[in-house]
């Protein structure tokens, strides 16, 4: 929960700050025109920032050790909202971000330096836009020690999201987890795996418009893609090096798809595709394997 501490009131700038050892800060806000920031250096730190309200900003800034935060924006069809979180080193497990219901919101996750880390965001509404990295990358830049063995996971319900997925591991350690599910119209996935390990990537999508992009870049290890959605399609997978295999179930019935798949070299190159489609001027499907 978000602890004792309580804000209420429009218009107001709050500054959290720490640095050392023990740290937790637990807050809960009400209110619209917010400026919130919180920033911890060091050590044991536990977030917790839960915030309802229109036109509100919310950062929060980690740097170092144990980290554990929870960030969430309103649950009463609260808009114009933005969430900033960014947390370099440290031992977290679990990153999770929230949008409980509202529309026209920003949400940008960054974790940078850590391994074995889970990085979940779920949104319930329409027209948000969410952005979450582990590792950093396209292109930010950022990573030239990130040792993989992280997972990111989000979890959509509603219309008109613009969502991405950014991944790498540089430095040839552990493996990369992806997995998106999307509930609503128009969407338009992009999800993007770099570097040494191994790489999985799930999309499933309930309806409707579609656009997905899935890259996985490699060295000899195992790229592997599974997509699940419905109705207006355009897929594109790319994978590069290593083990590749990439599942794809489609459908439609009235139109749709136009399906690219690109698998390059070395080694293993397989995929399944289960299509319907029934024209309407739609379909087309590319696959190169080189």
């Amino acid at each position: 929960g978000s602890g004792d501490a309580q804000l209420s009131g429009n218009n107001k700038t709050v500054t959290f700050s720490q640095t050392g050892n023990t740290n937790e800060i637990r807050v809960w806000t009400h209110g619209g025109n917010q400026q919130m920031s919180l920033t911890q250096d060091g050590n044991l730190n536990i977030s917790i920032m839960d915030n309802h309200g229109n036109n509100n900003n919310m950062s929060v800034v980690i740097d170092g050790n144990s980290n554990s935060t929870h960030t969430e924006i309103g649950d009463g069809g609260d808009i114009n909202n933005q969430i900033s979180v960014i947390i370099d080193g440290g031992d977290n497990n679990a990153v999770y971000t929230e949008v409980q219901n509202g529309s026209t919101n920003s949400i940008d996750v960054q974790l940078h330096n850590q391994s074995n880390n889970i990085n979940t965001v779920t949104v319930n509404g329409s027209s948000n836009n969410i952005k979450a990295y582990q590792g950093k990358h396209e292109d930010g830049n950022i990573d030239p020690d990130e040792t993989g063995d992280n997972d990111v996971y989000w979890v959509v319900n509603g219309s008109n999201n613009n969502l991405a997925s950014y991944q790498t591991d540089d430095n040839n350690n552990g493996g990369q987890h992806i997995a998106n599910y999307i509930t609503g119209d128009s969407n338009d996935v992009k999800h993007t795996q770099r570097g040494g390990g191994d790489h999985k990537g799930y999309i499933e999508i309930t309806g409707d418009g579609n656009d997905v992009e899935l890259s996985q870049r490699g060295n000899t290890d195992t790229q592997f893609a599974d997509i699940v959605l419905d109705d207006g399609h355009t897929v594109d997978v790319f994978q590069r090096y290593g083990s590749h295999t990439t599942n794809i179930d489609l459908t439609n019935a009235g139109g749709a798809y136009n399906l690219e798949l690109d698998q390059t070299a070395n080694s293993n190159k397989t995929y399944n595709i289960t299509g319907t489609c029934t024209n309407a001027n739609g379909c087309g499907v590319t696959i190169t394997q080189n």
